[in-house]
């Protein structure tokens, strides 16, 4: 199971991550934001993207990063967002993809 050794922000101010298997990688905040699981951003039985991109600051700030379990992370926006649950295996493949 994918899990993050270590969790910080970079000096151009993505989310960085060193996980468990020696990888390491980071991802825009944005990105993070417009990527959010959450059934308010995705359809629950569709799999539809509901947010609309454009509709994300571009200043965006991430305000708090949370362990959820062993399997995934909460993150709080600086739009006031904070109810997507992003996997751990999601977030890697976030990272991997930056």
């Amino acid at each position: 199971m994918i899990q993050p050794k270590k969790v910080f922000k970079t000096a151009d101010g993505k989310l960085g991550f060193e996980w468990n298997d020696g990888s390491r990688g980071a991802c825009g905040i944005r990105k993070l934001r417009q990527s959010c699981p959450c059934a308010l951003c995705v359809d629950e039985h569709t799999g539809e993207k509901l947010l609309v991109d454009s509709s994300v600051p571009e200043d965006i700030t991430l305000v708090k990063v949370q362990s959820v379990g062993r399997y995934a992370a909460s993150l709080t926006f600086s739009d006031g967002h904070n109810s997507g649950i992003y996997p751990y295996d999601k977030l890697k493949e976030l990272t991997e993809k930056a």
